[in-house]
């Protein structure tokens, strides 16, 4: 019986809601049954030192970010601007090293919402830090606006030429990394939805909405799950 692949996804940290004195780190079951149901291993990467990156890379063999907190500005030369006060920069950290290494090990690179912004700012690109009407208040699973996706790119393969996607985030894409290339892009204000590398020594493609909340009810985004565990 053929390997299955091991995918590792970064986890967030938080405290516990009824114990705030107690630290969880956990990852979003969508992301892990995600992986499952594309026929892959999940493997959870708890926040932890930059200089066991190394180690952790060597044990899987594609990586997902995920999302979570704002990526601290002090990363692409800027002070605090957002609304919100959600910053984790030990994560920061952590998740700069996992990309850096899994680069190095020339393993492939998926991401989700906040996770596409700090790949976008670890290749030297920004982000604008307060955007408005891309936090649904509707359920996860509704898709709340549309995204016109470009021809040349795999997500046409899986989504079409447009499709619709769910949102919730504050902040976006703002100077786009010299490595990456936009394929998808809202059209009512331009917010990039996905990119992906035109380095060809990198296997990578990030989206700003949550397919992980969507895989169950959706064949698209289940779709996209396996084209990540299978074929980037």
């Amino acid at each position: 019986m053929p390997k299955k692949p091991i995918i590792g996804i970064t986890a967030n940290q938080r405290p516990n809601p009824a114990a705030e004195d107690i630290s969880w780190s956990y990852v979003p079951s969508g992301f892990v049954n995600g992986v499952r149901a594309a026929g892959g291993l999940p493997l959870v990467l708890p926040v932890g030192s930059p200089e066991t990156a190394s180690d952790y890379v060597s044990m899987f063999d594609k990586l997902i970010l995920i999302g979570g907190q704002n990526v601290d500005p002090s990363f692409y030369g800027e002070k605090k601007q957002a609304s919100e006060n959600d910053f984790f920069k030990e994560r920061d950290i952590f998740e700069l090293a996992l990309i850096e290494e899994t680069t190095k090990q020339k393993k492939a690179i998926f991401s989700v919402c906040r996770g596409t912004q700090l790949m976008n700012v670890a290749l030297g690109g920004s982000l604008h830090q307060d955007i408005e009407n891309h936090w649904q208040d509707s359920p996860a699973d509704y898709l709340s606006h549309d995204m016109i996706i470009k021809k040349d790119s795999k997500l046409a393969d899986i989504y079409g030429l447009s499709s619709s996607i769910n949102s919730f985030h504050h902040q976006s894409i703002n100077h786009l990394a010299s490595e990456l290339r936009v394929i998808a892009k809202d059209p009512k204000d331009g917010t990039i939805e996905a990119v992906e590398s035109i380095n060809p020594n990198m296997r990578f493609l990030g989206v700003q909405w949550h397919p992980e909340l969507l895989y169950e009810s959706r064949k698209e985004d289940l779709d996209l799950f396996k084209y990540v565990v299978s074929e980037l």
